[in-house]
């Protein structure tokens, strides 16, 4: 098989992974946000101060949708009514939306979650969840995420940006995260993961300077992914370089 049919071959995995990705996370989005309603009584922090956006899973489920609709959108839309050089930039922009949101994102939930999951699912999932939030949601949340990102970065080249300019935006957003958080508690009266409520202050502190030194961990091996896994395999970098 020829570099160019090889890489034909992948442009259309890559398609698919975007088409897949669009329909599973936009339903499973729309689900989250219609149905899973927990009753005041059982769990009040669902509908205290901040709504389903104080959850960084609900959160990072529209960073998905968002991210493999715009792909979906520049695949069968953008590449027929845009020129050149508009196409050209909007598929930049959506590999930096890539590399510095979806993917550390989806790792950071993916290996956060599971850990505690196994060990006591009570510090990352209210009780009385289990009755409103479906098992496959709670897949598709917290692992489907990083899977379709492992699928999305096996499937194209993308030049990352500036490792200052990727780490401080994706770093911004953490902390900005952090802070919402720590603000909803203040409006509330409630941490939003059970964890949180289980720590004294010295431990809490603890708690967020491991996660504020963890996340810059997570985009850095996105970034050491991409350039190894595409680095061993210079005739197709170049080729999918050339198309980009």
């Amino acid at each position: 098989m020829t570099a160019a049919a090889k890489t034909s071959i992948m442009d259309a995995v890559n398609k698919g992974v975007h088409l897949s990705g669009a329909v599973l996370f936009t339903y499973s989005l729309y689900y989250y946000y219609t149905y899973v309603n927990i009753p005041a009584r059982l769990n009040p922090l669902d509908e205290a101060f901040g709504g389903k956006f104080k959850y960084l899973t609900f959160c990072n489920m529209v960073i998905q949708t968002v991210f493999y609709l715009y792909a979906v959108f520049i695949d069968h839309i953008a590449v027929r009514t845009c020129s050149a050089v508009i196409s050209e930039s909007l598929e930049r922009s959506k590999h930096n939306f890539f590399t510095m949101f979806a993917f550390p994102l989806s790792m950071f939930i993916a290996v956060s979650f599971w850990p505690m999951w196994f060990a006591d699912k009570s510090l990352v999932m209210p009780l009385h969840y289990d009755l409103y939030f479906p098992s496959w949601l709670n897949h598709v949340t917290h692992a489907h995420i990083f899977i379709f990102a492992i699928l999305e970065m096996i499937t194209t080249y993308r030049e990352y940006p500036s490792r200052i300019t990727g780490l401080s935006v994706f770093i911004t957003f953490k902390v900005c995260y952090l802070i919402w958080i720590n603000f909803v508690f203040y409006k509330s009266g409630m941490w939003v993961y059970p964890i949180l409520a289980k720590l004294n202050l010295p431990l809490r502190v603890m708690f967020f300077t491991g996660t504020f030194l963890y996340a810059p961990f997570t985009y850095l091996v996105g970034e050491y992914f991409n350039n190894t896994y595409w680095g061993i395999r210079p005739s197709n970098k170049s080729n999918t370089t050339k198309k980009e």
